[in-house]
């Protein structure tokens, strides 16, 4: 950006050095030729202040995306902190409301899957001794089912 400043500079001044040269200039066609060299000059200082001018634009708008980008991890990270990782007897791992924000809402549980990946997923029951996430289909044991009962034999009957 300073280079093409610089050069709009150097291009006013050798305009400046021009005009002031055709006055002294009796000739018609170096009069002409002066002139001709002037608008030449001014043509190269319109274009470097117009490659400078879309470059300034280029950037506020990289500038204007990184603040967007900004925020919405500052967003992120804020609603993360709401969270802490826990750990059911199964091993279980999720994210649970902390205990300090739960008198807002009620306890809940988000799928470790989708907050890991940027997403904000509430586990819904599935069953008794599982949790659900409607979003990713993860599907996770919070307590050890119950040891099944043993099979019974069949009787055999002697005819």
């Amino acid at each position: 950006m300073y280079t093409e400043i610089s050069a709009a500079i150097q291009s006013v001044k050798a305009v400046a050095e021009l005009a002031k040269a055709a006055n002294t200039i009796a000739n018609h066609n170096e009069l002409m030729t002066a002139v001709n060299e002037v608008h030449s000059r001014l043509m190269e200082a319109t274009a470097v202040a117009l490659a400078a001018q879309e470059r300034h634009s280029n950037l506020l708008r990289q500038v204007a995306d990184l603040k967007k980008q900004v925020a919405d991890l500052t967003a992120k990270q804020t609603k993360a902190d709401r969270y802490q990782l826990h750990s059911f007897p199964k091993g279980t791992l999720v994210y649970k409301l902390k205990d300090a924000v739960e008198g807002d809402e009620p306890m809940h549980f988000l799928c470790t899957k989708c907050v890991d990946s940027g997403g904000h997923t509430k586990l819904q029951p599935w069953g008794v001794r599982r949790l659900k996430c409607n979003s990713c289909n993860n599907v996770l044991q919070i307590e050890a089912d119950p040891p099944s009962p043993p099979k019974q034999r069949r009787a055999t009957v002697a005819w």
